[in-house]
């Protein structure tokens, strides 16, 4: 199961004489608006304006990657954090404890034997 994590991006200045743009982006389901995220200059040098399709997918690899980081030194907050792990099955240890699962099927431990 993928899921989908929509980027949003906004150019806030275009410069011809640098060839350059400024652009603010976020995910679309950040916590706060795309206006309070910093703005990043472009280089023209890094758009493929040889399509409208070509200029999207070069957008798009370079707002994806800046909102990953973004997403990973996005803050937990502190009534987020989770310290407790699931140790029993009496699921009345488990009430009122914020509990963190990693999440999908992917994160499975490796078992080595030597």
């Amino acid at each position: 199961m993928m899921i989908p994590i929509n980027i949003i991006f906004k150019i806030v200045r275009n410069d011809p004489d640098t060839r350059s743009i400024s652009i603010k982006m976020c995910r679309q389901n950040a916590p706060k608006s795309i206006d309070d995220y910093p703005s990043f200059r472009v280089s023209y040098d890094n758009l493929d304006f040889s399509s409208v399709y070509n200029l999207q997918e070069s957008l798009r690899v370079l707002v994806s990657d800046h909102a990953l980081k973004l997403l990973i030194d996005e803050p937990t907050l502190p009534e987020n954090k989770s310290y407790k792990e699931i140790e029993t099955l009496d699921l009345n240890d488990l009430v009122g404890d914020v509990v963190a699962i990693p999440f999908g099927t992917d994160n499975y431990l490796n078992h080595v034997e030597l």
